[in-house]
């Protein structure tokens, strides 16, 4: 599993940082913006995962990471059942 931070520039997107594929497996949250682009932090099997959800990523950065942590900044999403999900 990996913790990917990545960014969308707003006009490859349409100004909608959302997955292009739903029900997803993993939590994600756009944790800002920059000049021109959304900043991304996602949960993943693997940067080809990240590719498929987010096709316009750009500047993927990843660590291996042995599950899950939610934080204060990175709190569970209120969609997010890690018993249910696909």
């Amino acid at each position: 599993m990996i913790r990917a931070r990545f960014y969308i520039k707003f006009k490859d997107c349409g100004n909608d940082y959302r997955p292009v594929k739903w029900p997803i497996k993993y939590p994600y949250w756009c944790t800002g913006e920059s000049v021109d682009a959304f900043v991304i932090v996602a949960y993943a099997e693997n940067v080809e995962q990240i590719k498929g959800l987010w096709p316009e990523a750009y500047m993927i950065e990843c660590e291996e990471v042995n599950g899950i942590t939610f934080t204060t900044r990175f709190p569970k999403p209120k969609w997010y059942n890690s018993s249910s999900n696909c």
